[in-house]
């Protein structure tokens, strides 16, 4: 019986480890539009904060490969090219755009723990 179990709930229990980073992406203007030219590689979507100023997206990557990223300001459509691949994903570069990490963000220091006394 446990060996039925076991068996049932790896066929209906996902438990896929993905080794794809998610990255913020962050405009210097606000964003009226953003989208994925290949929807089965990358995912981006806007994330609006609480000052609402509607220049963050996150990036969700779903599978290896090469797309593209349109973003539309209100002046001008910025295209970004995006490779995903096993060890890392990989931008060109754009002006008024800035790339992070979600996982690991650069220079952002651990707080240290102390006991209670």
């Amino acid at each position: 019986m446990k060996k039925l179990l076991t068996a049932i709930l790896i066929l209906f229990c996902s438990l896929q480890a993905y080794a794809f980073e998610d990255y913020f992406i962050m405009s210097d203007k606000p964003v009226k539009n953003v989208y994925s030219k290949d929807e089965n590689i990358v995912s981006v979507m806007p994330f609006f904060t609480i000052d609402n100023s509607k220049n963050t997206m996150i990036l969700k990557s779903k599978s290896e490969g090469l797309t593209e990223i349109v973003i539309e300001t209100e002046d001008e459509t910025i295209n970004i090219k995006v490779e995903v691949n096993e060890k890392d994903t990989t931008f060109s570069e754009s002006n008024g755009i800035s790339v992070f990490s979600v996982d690991f963000l650069d220079g952002v220091v651990k707080p240290e723990l102390r006991e209670e006394k």
